[in-house]
């Protein structure tokens, strides 16, 4: 019996070892899983954060993405502990326009840990993002005329004037005017209307000037003001501007214009006499907002390559129409982008938006 029971102790103390060397090593085990697992959550978190931080640096300066466009030029920073390393690739999908060439971003953030031994931790996060045209504020162009509001009186002055909803270099055709009412249709269709292309005007009983009420809110911090006689020129088609009429305001030079042009209740824009002078020749490629304001006076030979939208924000419906004279309202496809490209510059919104993102974790 006493060496039976030597042997059966014996057997016992040998198992209890054994399953105090198994626990220590899942104890190790689950020590070092808890530490890569740690190592691998502060390079994601590091690397995501790169690439927030280098969009915030985008929408403050768009060169930052020119200075990192290659890994070479990659931005490096450190971020709790993690060294961090991130480039950018652009992406073009368009052609039409310089100005929206690179309209996304491949961004490519690798944030590295180093660990207790020689191999460090490392994270790869890339993220994709489009870049954002600003339209859903930028009303879209429903006819070279939008009236969605009514007016007091509609004036036509002979059939010197023209309304084309026709754009034949992109293939696109709108009716001559919309308007968002039946009743206003029925008394535009007893006026003289000259429409170059034909066509009829149309009823879009959805149209509203709410939206350009909240761009215009968005635009009129960052937008130049036009006061008194002006003779300059207004942007250009490499940057279009966003221009205030809040006042009286005389062109008295032959003015061309890209972008948006809002004229606000109780102004109005004049144009001079053609005979007294080449004054008066005034062209806008874009977005022209009446605003509780006077369309023209009937003078001078302006164009508008783009729309014309009217609204009167009180209901009263007391704003004077006047197209005689030599006026000439087009639609375009470049107007309606010159607008889009002037919002997108002076609004302080974000220009891109993320579509994808994906992650390659390893050590």
């Amino acid at each position: 019996m006493g060496r039976a029971m030597i042997i059966i102790c014996s057997a016992v103390l040998i198992s209890l070892g054994i399953v105090s060397m198994s626990t220590s090593q899942q104890g190790q085990l689950l020590t070092e899983k808890a530490a890569e697992y740690a190592y691998e959550m502060t390079a994601k978190n590091a690397a995501h954060t790169a690439i927030q931080m280098a969009m915030n640096k985008i929408n403050g300066d768009d060169n930052w993405v020119i200075n990192h466009a290659s890994e070479a030029e990659a931005w490096e920073d450190t971020i709790d502990g993690a060294s961090v390393k991130l480039y950018i690739d652009t992406l073009n999908n368009t052609t039409d326009n310089e100005y929206w060439k690179a309209d996304s971003l491949r961004m490519i953030s690798k944030a590295t840990v180093s660990q207790e031994s020689d191999d460090p931790f490392e994270a790869t996060v890339t993220s994709v993002y489009l870049k954002e045209r600003f339209s859903s504020l930028v009303p879209e162009f429903g006819a070279p005329i939008q009236i969605p509001t009514g007016y007091g009186s509609f004036s036509v002055d002979g059939n010197a004037h023209s309304i084309d909803g026709v754009d034949e270099s992109c293939g696109v055709s709108k009716p001559p005017i919309t308007v968002g009412s039946q009743e206003i249709k029925d008394d535009l269709q007893t006026k003289d209307l000259n429409f170059t292309e034909g066509g009829e005007i149309s009823v879009d009983t959805t149209l509203s000037y709410q939206p350009t009420d909240e761009l215009i809110k968005r635009l009129e911090k960052n937008a130049t003001y036009l006061t008194s006689d002006f003779d300059d020129q207004l942007g250009s088609p490499e940057k279009p501007g966003v221009f205030f009429v809040d006042g009286d305001v005389k062109l008295t030079g032959k003015t061309t214009g890209y972008g948006i042009l809002v004229i606000r209740g109780g102004s109005s824009m004049n144009m001079e006499d053609p005979e007294l002078s080449v004054a008066g020749n005034f062209t806008f490629n874009g977005l022209i907002i009446f605003e509780n304001a006077e369309l023209f006076d009937g003078h001078g030979t302006p164009t508008i390559n783009g729309s014309i939208l009217i609204g009167d924000t009180e209901g009263a419906d007391d704003i004077q129409i006047d197209i005689g004279g030599n006026i000439s309202i087009n639609y375009t496809c470049a107007g309606e982008n010159y607008a889009n490209m002037a919002a997108a510059d002076a609004s302080n919104q974000h220009k891109y938006t993320q579509v994808v993102t994906y992650e390659e974790i390893g050590s």
